[in-house]
């Protein structure tokens, strides 16, 4: 049996702050909104029944006679190749996490001095922010695969109207090694979150934020 040593985002809520505070830099920390309560970390995108439940239904959709209640939530059910907005979510939802990660290494290598000149934490927070922690999480659909250790959150409400408006949280495995690989469609609530999510907003956050430095 495989362990997952992940450290599960719907009960670990206190160990995974702590952890984002041990491992990154004090003024990382500083920046770095706090986590969001429990009753919306348990609906983070991404997270699957344990592996010993979902590596046996394979690598593609099951049939429907072996959909059970220990089985029913992992993300072979969710395999749909053709869903309309595919192209669009993958390309849009790179970027986000691109431009997550651009900024979250800005963020480390600033200074107190820095973040005073830029004025102050509150002007620095990020719409997207990553979450790391210690330990790994596999695949459920690869035995073996190792499926990332991060997430991806934001407390942006989408431009357009469109989501519901309550925080978002994501894992950085979903896009290469579930949406990409193999085709598994999220949440319709998700895919709202991402088409509507305000790239444009983001983007010049993220080149404000490297203009203002360089001219430091």
């Amino acid at each position: 049996m495989i362990m997952n040593v992940f450290v599960p985002a719907a009960f670990g809520v206190a160990a995974i702050s702590f952890l984002a505070n041990f491992l990154a830099p004090p003024i990382l920390v500083a920046l770095t909104p706090l986590q969001p309560p429990p009753s919306d970390v348990i609906h983070c995108e991404g997270y699957y029944p344990p592996t010993e439940d979902c590596l046996p239904l394979g690598t593609t959709r099951p049939l429907w006679f072996k959909k059970k209640r220990s089985n029913g939530g992992c993300p072979q059910w969710q395999i749909d190749k053709q869903w309309g907005e595919r192209g669009t979510f993958v390309s849009k939802l790179k970027y986000m996490e691109s431009a997550a990660k651009e900024y979250e290494q800005i963020l480390a290598d600033i200074t107190a001095d820095d973040v005073a000149k830029l004025g102050g934490e509150d002007a620095l927070k990020p719409l997207i922010w990553v979450r790391r922690e210690r330990g790994v999480a596999w695949s459920r659909m690869q035995d073996g695969i190792i499926a990332g250790n991060s997430e991806f959150h934001s407390d942006v409400n989408v431009s357009g109207g469109g989501g519901d408006g309550r925080h978002k949280c994501w894992t950085d495995a979903l896009l290469p090694l579930y949406v990409e690989e193999f085709g598994v469609k999220p949440s319709e609530d998700f895919i709202e979150f991402v088409i509507n999510f305000d790239v444009e907003s983001f983007r010049e956050q993220l080149a404000t934020l490297k203009k203002t430095l360089a001219l430091q």
